[in-house]
Order: structure tokens, then sequence, then C-alpha cells
């Protein structure tokens, strides 16, 4: 199950209006909190009484919650990060996408983005057991939609370091999201010294191997 709290109710309507999503033909998998079902998620979890229970993602306005924002976000975070279930922070001020999987799945993303047509993609795939959560930002094409854009990164790594021999990968991994492409399944290994360094054939190598990942990716479309 999904829960999805939005303090904004009128800006979610907006969005749905735009996009031609009805959220109500997904209540079989998704509670959606809005207004009053806002307003007693916010009490229920200053006083720790809500049951979480029966949801393995959790969708909320980064922005919400007014002066008690900092402790509910935290709540979340703590909850998520214990149980290991999946966590998306969506809101106008995010400018760019940010995703990590070390301890449980989270997602920071623009409202705009969230509220798209990948958000029924994503109910739909999930209702279907066949979702996963990068879907709210790359779309269906979400494995390819990851490899070009790292692909683009790498690219521009390269191009400003080949004059070096070797790169530090703590360097590169800092500019490129080497972390998604286990999953996108990509399957690459980097070796590194004890010293963490990269030789920057080794680098070549993987720039090589996922430009044929992209190509093939493309043609079995």
């Amino acid at each position: 199950m999904i829960l999805l709290i939005e303090d904004r109710a009128k800006r979610q309507a907006l969005f749905m209006q735009d996009t031609h999503i009805d959220l109500g033909l997904y209540s079989d998998i998704l509670d959606n909190f809005i207004e009053k079902k806002y307003d007693t998620f916010v009490k229920d979890m200053l006083n720790d009484n809500f049951d979480f229970s029966p949801y393995d993602i959790i969708i909320t306005h980064k922005s919400a919650y007014e002066d008690d924002n900092t402790l509910i976000l935290d709540k979340l975070k703590t909850h998520c990060e214990t149980n290991k279930k999946a966590l998306v922070f969506f809101s106008g001020g995010v400018d760019e996408n940010y995703y990590h999987n070390a301890n449980y799945e989270f997602i920071i993303t623009n409202s705009k983005v969230f509220y798209s047509r990948n958000l029924e993609l994503f109910l739909q795939s999930y209702r279907e057991n066949n979702h996963n959560l990068l879907m709210l930002i790359y779309g269906q094409r979400y494995k390819l939609n990851i490899a070009l854009n790292i692909f683009e990164s790498l690219s521009l790594f390269v191009e400003r370091n080949r004059d070096q021999k070797t790169i530090n990968y703590k360097k590169m991994i800092e500019v490129v999201d080497m972390y998604l492409l286990e999953d996108i399944q990509f399957d690459f290994k980097i070796e590194k010294d004890k010293f963490n360094k990269v030789a920057f054939e080794n680098i070549l190598e993987l720039k090589k191997s996922l430009s044929n990942y992209i190509k093939k990716s493309i043609e079995n479309e």
C-alpha cells in the first residue's frame, strides 16, 4: 500500500486536472491524505499514534507540516530507515532529482515531476507488482533514461580529465551517479587500487560499455 500526504489539496487537484489522472481509481493501493485526513495524520504523528503497518511506500510534500516540518520529516525518515520502507519527498522548490538506496530507497523530486504521467505509470505498475521507485522520476523507460543521464555526466567527466592517467574514484562519483547502475542491471567492474584510484583507460572502457548498453536498449524497444 502507498501513503500519499499532501497539504495543498487544490494544487494536487490542478496537477491531476492537467495530467487527466484520477487518483480515486487507485484507492485499492493508494491512501491519499488531503484536507481532513491530512490534519488527522499530523495529529497522529505528533502523538506517535499513526499506524504505518499497511504501507511500504510513503510519499509526502516536503514543505508540509508548518512549524512541525522538521520533526515530522525526521520521524518519517527514521521509520523508513528502521523498517526498510521507501520514502519520497516532493516540493516545488526542488531543482534536481535525488535518489539513494543505501539503507532504504529515498527520492527527492520536484512537484511537477511527481505529479506527472509518471505517477499513473508507477501506480499501475505497483498494482501489477512490477514497479520501480525510479519510474516516478524517469518514467516507463527509466532504465534507458538513467543510462543516458549517466552517460552524459560520464562523458563530461572524461573530457575534463583527459590529461589524467588515473582518476580519484571518490571525486568521480561526486558528479557521476554510479550507484544507479545497479538499479538498471548494468554490470561493469571498476578496478580500484588501494588508494581508491582508477585507471583512466578503465573509465573509457566503462563509457564504451555504457554506450553499447544504450544502443541495445534502443534497438530492443
